[in-house]
């Protein structure tokens, strides 16, 4: 299982790796051809049909990945449900363009809001076939399913963008990476789906995911919510800059945080009956976000002026402070994945699905009273909910698993402390003191990385996981000799 899980995290970080790059190309070069009201148009949109996303999936692709056993009749049961589901939100959305437009006064999202239905059958589709590549731990093909549909949909962006100057490049962006992506899971998916089987029952997999796809429901209202009141309230220009804020922000936590899950979830469900075991994973694979993602939010918060200058330009000078504060909401997301994980590996989603109704509101309710400040109380709205959500959720964790969640929760904020707050301090410090970007850059970037190496690898609590990590390698490489070996 220690081979399995560090080459599941191996192939999907180098993937994922390929996808960060293509999502920064992305940012950098689309800001530099669309202007913030473009970007607010596709928010406006995206904000409000996202939802669908997680209805189209109900969850049932995670339902499948926790479940230890699962036969092929109640796949195949699965990938029709999915499919129905996908279809009918794809005519519920298409229906939607007109109130959509009327909500935000703008006729020109009716056209936007049409073309980007057709996803939702796409993904419906392929949400099984992506689901068993994932069951079979098949990692190097599953980041394949992501990383060149988004390099091509990048491409044909571009493209578009560059020759046109039009929001149209956003939109048959994602219409070219969900078509792609779904050719890819069919193609490479070692299973073909039967008919439909009226005497499999799959209502196991519906209760696990029904009180899932609840609590992801509601957490996406927190996280879109800002967007919808901005677009509302303020119009598609400051939202265009609150958005490619947050798109900068969430960058690790979707890039990351997020595809790490495919790794953690089923790896840790398998281990959720030795307490011990399933504790020491669980601080590594914490070790390994938290470490990654506060070096990530410290950089951003201390040396966020000079990088937007560098990589989007003059016209995105609006969006540092927004930046700035909305990568103290990331580092709390980011902590936020410790409970996730142990709430969905031990099938206790029900459990979780209580303090999203009581956390969840109050996220909502700090961006709401933020918004009368628009973009930047918005996003100081975000830091403050996320802040006491974590809380919360790490208090419950430990409530109701009985695990040590309390040592995780110490362990978590001393990250943040020792790679987060000494970045952010010395990028500051040097942006204040050197007026030429790239000049503030360096003098803050080389103590700043001499600072990291030096805590990684000096410091022996650090020092120990990092050799973890080499142990589960070795681990890799006996496990792969003895699976060539003849029995």
């Amino acid at each position: 299982m220690a081979g399995r899980a560090f080459s599941g995290a191996t192939a999907t970080l180098f993937w994922q790796g390929t996808r960060i790059a293509l999502l920064v190309v992305s940012i950098v070069v689309l800001a530099r051809l669309l202007s913030p009201t473009d970007f607010g148009l596709i928010a406006m949109v995206t904000a409000v049909i996202g939802i669908g996303e997680l209805l189209r999936d109900f969850g049932l692709s995670v339902a499948s990945l926790q479940a230890k056993t699962l036969s092929d009749h109640e796949k195949s049961n699965l990938f029709w449900l999915n499919t129905l589901i996908g279809a009918l939100l794809a005519i519920v959305v298409f229906g939607a363009s007109w109130p959509i437009a009327l909500l935000y006064g703008d006729d020109r999202l009716i056209a936007i809001t049409q073309a980007l239905s057709i996803t939702f059958l796409i993904n419906g589709i392929a949400t099984q076939f992506k689901a068993q590549i994932n069951r079979d731990l098949r990692f190097v093909a599953l980041g394949a399913t992501e990383a060149i549909p988004q390099a091509v949909g990048l491409t044909v962006a571009i493209a578009v963008a560059a020759s046109t100057h039009s929001y149209w490049a956003l939109v048959l962006q994602p219409l070219v990476v969900a078509s792609l992506d779904g050719i890819l899971c069919v193609v490479l998916a070692r299973w073909r789906p039967g008919r439909y089987r009226r005497g499999v029952p799959i209502g196991r997999f519906v209760r696990f995911a029904g009180a899932l796809v609840s609590t992801q429901g509601l957490a996406y209202l927190s996280k879109n919510i800002d967007s919808v009141l901005l677009g509302a309230l303020r119009g598609p220009a400051e939202l265009g800059l609150y958005s490619r804020a947050y798109q900068v922000v969430v960058l690790p936590l979707s890039q990351i945080t997020v595809p790490l899950s495919r790794v953690a979830i089923p790896v840790l469900s398998q281990l959720q009956d030795t307490a011990q075991v399933f504790m020491s994973y669980l601080r590594t694979a914490q070790f390994a976000t938290v470490t990654a993602t506060s070096i990530f939010y410290g950089a951003i918060i201390g040396f966020g002026e000079p990088l937007v200058r560098i990589a989007l330009g003059n016209q995105w000078i609006g969006a540092i402070p927004i930046l700035q504060v909305l990568a103290v909401s990331g580092i709390f997301r980011a902590l936020g994945q410790v409970p996730y994980w142990t709430f969905v590996s031990l099938g206790q989603t029900s459990k979780q699905l209580l303090i999203y109704l009581v956390g969840q509101p109050v996220i909502i309710a700090s961006i709401a009273i933020g918004a009368i400040w628009g973009a930047i109380g918005v996003a100081t709205g975000c830091a403050v909910g996320y802040a006491i959500f974590w809380i919360l959720n790490m208090w419950w964790a430990a409530r109701v698993t009985g695990l040590p969640i309390g040592q995780l929760a110490a362990s978590g904020l001393g990250l943040v402390a020792v790679f987060a707050l000494p970045v952010a301090i010395t990028g500051a410090f040097a942006v204040h003191y050197f007026e030429h970007d790239w000049a503030a850059l360096a003098v803050g970037g080389i103590p700043a990385i001499a600072w990291i190496a030096a805590m990684l690898f000096g410091f022996p609590r650090y020092r120990a996981e990092m050799m973890r990590f080499a142990r589960l390698a070795r681990q890799r490489k006996v496990t792969s000799s003895a699976s060539d070996s003849p029995a």
